[in-house]
């Protein structure tokens, strides 16, 4: 079915409304997407590493990355992947080791961890909830996710840092529409998204594909979010979702970056 500009309407979304998100998240090209993002990614990925670390996991030492109102969403290094008996190969010299650069990504209110550390199982887990939430706000929050991963509304801040800067429109519609996500708010949980992202390119460089190597780390990972979205939506198939798992690189079903990509997310589209 083409999703059209009527059936926005028929949810009761004001027109104004629909064609202003489409207007500041659309695509205008989506060539060279992952080339584009390449850059972006080393420099971020590069300034992760040289964040301080801990002796062990029992003394790691926090960096704080974003905060909202009392939220804070930081990395606590060294990582579990850090731990010396961790071990895993490297994807280019087949060498066991650990993975030195790990992060420990987390949620603190008031100062205070939130809950335990999640894993992708448990954000899938907190996502699939959503299958009953507000239609408008849940595709909103795929196409964030979507532009996250090729940080196309990251922005250097006053340090000269690249961090994540939600759409403005896009983000008040979306708090209204679908506030948070297992007591967590909405921008909050994206700017975790983020920082998730970004250790999976600081882990995936210490394995070897280094300098974020094709859409190995971030790309895939906040695809595969974006995926399960539009599997809620039921604009993706969910057998295909968990198929892709069968097979390497685990842990990914990464939406395509092209294919079918308007008929997913309409309002992504230029010529909405």
């Amino acid at each position: 079915m083409k999703i059209t500009e009527e059936y926005y309407l028929a949810l009761g979304i004001p027109e104004e409304t629909i064609l202003a998100i489409n207007k500041e998240l659309c695509l205008i090209t989506l060539n060279k997407l992952s080339s584009t993002a390449r850059p972006l990614r080393i420099e971020m990925l590069q300034e992760a590493i040289g964040w301080p670390r801990g002796k062990d996991q029992a003394h790691r030492i926090t960096t704080e990355i974003y905060k909202s109102h009392d939220f804070v969403v930081a990395v606590g290094k060294p990582g579990k992947e850090a731990a010396p008996d961790f071990k895993r190969k490297h994807y280019k010299t087949g060498k066991i080791t650990n993975n030195k650069n790990d992060m420990n990504p987390f949620i603190m209110q008031a100062g205070v961890k939130i809950g335990k550390d999640l894993t992708f199982g448990d954000m899938f887990e907190q996502i699939g909830h959503l299958m009953r939430a507000d239609i408008f706000g849940l595709e909103i929050f795929g196409m964030l996710i979507y532009r996250m991963a090729f940080m196309l509304d990251h922005m250097k801040n006053k340090e000269n840092k690249w961090r994540y800067v939600p759409p403005k429109i896009s983000l008040a519609v979306l708090k209204k529409r679908l506030p948070e996500i297992e007591g967590i708010p909405i921008d909050v949980y994206l700017y975790f998204l983020d920082v998730l992202a970004l250790n999976e390119d600081v882990k995936m460089h210490t394995m070897g594909h280094e300098n974020a190597e094709g859409d190995y780390g971030r790309i895939n990972t906040l695809l595969t979010f974006a995926n399960l979205v539009a599997v809620l939506l039921n604009r993706r198939s969910l057998a295909k979702f968990f198929f892709a798992f069968a097979y390497p690189p685990f842990n990914r079903s990464p939406l395509p970056k092209i294919k079918s990509l308007f008929e997913t997310f309409p309002t992504l589209s230029p010529v909405f």
